[in-house]
């Protein structure tokens, strides 16, 4: 427990240090763009605590980034790169949309059924990759990213020619109707119950990461695939099990986002939120709990940097920076540790 405690320690400095170094390098860089940059800075920090409709900003753009990064997570967690997050997310919506837009009982039946049919769908899409690595062992990064595009040209193509409203300008579906929208719980803001859902959820995916045996069989796999299968477990069926898991939390991020945010469904390119999530699980050190601070914490960053943006000569693409640098900051620790892991294996076969 000691050992734990303190790798957890290390772990929560290593972050704090990368979010700082990050901070320190945005100042500098506001130092040489902006006549204000410690006005700039502050904005940057601040402005989301100033009112409670930017709050409100936080936590509904917390969300989806929340959800992403479960979803990335669990596959990382397991030894696995999936980076399908994006193309579930758009299918997904797609799925949520055509349920959305129909009749379907009272507004807690209705909206049930859209995040359920989205969750689901969005479970086997991700076994897509799933299969292919498990049966065949192939990258499903390369299989993960090929489907994304995939499954935004049929997404898209529905969206045209089955789901487009015609009475409005531009690429669009229908309505939502109002009783497949998820209520509100903090008023003149878009937070809604999706927000109770991703703590319950989150809840689920810690308890199941960290009491029961398959927590354990996806940590010992994402240690050692090799170990996990000399110990009697089946690594095809963990595979499968891992990619439905994170598929379906990525599809009912999906479906909260749009049933909280969205009147109708407008997506015309892939959403982001797939790589967001790899994101959000790297900084959250592949944990649920981790992965809700994080996504807390790079919501807050954009919402800070989109007020910033309206308030000062700083564009909000200055945000990029902070997450450049805090991405090379956490890939570099990833590839340290990995390297330190393979080495410590490669040690106890030799001596063995």
């Amino acid at each position: 427990m000691k050992r734990l405690t303190s790798q957890t320690k290390n772990e929560v400095i290593q972050i704090l240090s990368a979010v700082v170094i990050a901070l320190l390098v945005t100042l500098l860089v506001l130092f040489a763009t902006s006549e204000e940059p410690l006005y700039a800075f502050t904005r940057l920090i601040t402005a989301p605590m100033t009112k409670l409709r930017y709050f409100g900003n936080v936590l509904e753009l917390m969300v989806p980034l929340a959800f992403a990064g479960l979803s990335a997570s669990l596959l990382f967690r397991s030894g696995l790169f999936n980076m399908g997050g994006e193309g579930i997310f758009y299918m997904s919506g797609i799925v949520a949309t055509v349920l959305a837009t129909r009749p379907m009982g009272g507004s807690i039946v209705h909206s049930a059924i859209v995040i359920l049919a989205a969750s689901v769908v969005g479970g086997c899409i991700a076994c897509i990759s799933g299969f292919f690595k498990a049966k065949y062992n192939a990258s499903e990064l390369v299989t993960s990213l090929m489907l994304n595009t995939i499954l935004f040209g049929i997404g898209f193509y529905i969206l045209k020619t089955r789901l487009k409203d015609m009475a409005v300008t531009g690429v669009a579906s229908k309505e939502f109707l109002d009783t497949a929208k998820l209520t509100q719980i903090i008023p003149k803001t878009g937070v809604t119950t999706g927000f109770i859902i991703l703590i319950i959820v989150t809840a689920i995916i810690w308890f199941i990461s960290n009491k029961t045996k398959l927590g354990y069989t996806i940590k010992i796999t994402g240690i050692n695939k090799d170990f996990a299968k000399y110990s009697g477990m089946s690594f095809f069926a963990l595979t499968i099990i891992v990619h439905f898991m994170s598929g379906f939390i990525a599809g009912m991020g999906s479906s909260i986002h749009l049933l909280s945010m969205y009147d109708r469904f407008t997506w015309s390119s892939l959403p982001g939120y797939g790589f967001d999530g790899c994101l959000v699980a790297m900084l959250g050190k592949n944990r649920p709990l981790g992965a809700i601070v994080a996504a807390f914490g790079l919501s807050y960053l954009r919402t800070g940097s989109n007020i910033m943006a309206r308030s000062t000569d700083i564009p909000v693409e200055m945000v990029a920076i902070v997450e450049m640098i805090l991405v090379l900051l956490i890939t570099a620790d990833f590839i340290i540790n990995y390297l330190k892991r393979k080495k410590a294996m490669a040690g106890g076969i030799v001596n063995e």
